[in-house]
């Protein structure tokens, strides 16, 4: 079973691949540096043609359909390891088992909003889940078979 299809607003899977972040990395490293507001207005009067910042990342972003913070991360290494080390900490129980059992609430819980969102994600989530267990051969979800695909096979 695929992932299944959301609405446009909904769908937050939009994600970079290998040699898409290295050409947006490259592409930055060329547009480097960024022009001052001075230089740039200097450079618009001369008749020549300059971006700023603001405006490089918001045509990456309309190339890539990804957001903001997205060109951000993997353009700014001391903000992806900032961002990286706020995950571990979220995904471990080296703070406490208290902190470790909040965020695993609020994760059960943003995941219930997003089946209100969109049913047949509860479906999916049930059936990716029965597929991944490695206990036991599950042959039914919710009464239902599990159709095994080709990746399955």
């Amino acid at each position: 079973m695929k992932y299944p299809k959301l609405h446009e607003t909904s769908d937050l899977r939009k994600k970079l691949m290998a040699q898409d972040i290295a050409d947006i990395r490259r592409a930055y490293e060329q547009a480097l540096p960024f022009h001052t507001k001075s230089e740039i207005m200097k450079r618009r009067q001369s008749g020549l043609e300059v971006h700023s910042k603001a405006q490089w990342i918001s045509e990456i972003m309309e190339m890539y359909q990804v957001s903001y913070h997205t060109i951000y991360y993997w353009t700014h290494d001391d903000y992806r390891a900032e961002k990286m080390i706020k995950n571990a900490k979220a995904h471990s129980k080296e703070n406490g088992i208290e902190d470790y059992e909040r965020h695993r609430a609020k994760e059960s819980k943003r995941r219930v909003e997003r089946w209100a969102r969109n049913a047949s994600l509860r479906e999916w989530h049930y059936v990716t889940s029965a597929r991944n267990e490695k206990r036991s051969n599950r042959k039914t979800v919710s009464g239902k078979p599990i159709v095994l695909g080709k990746e399955d096979s």
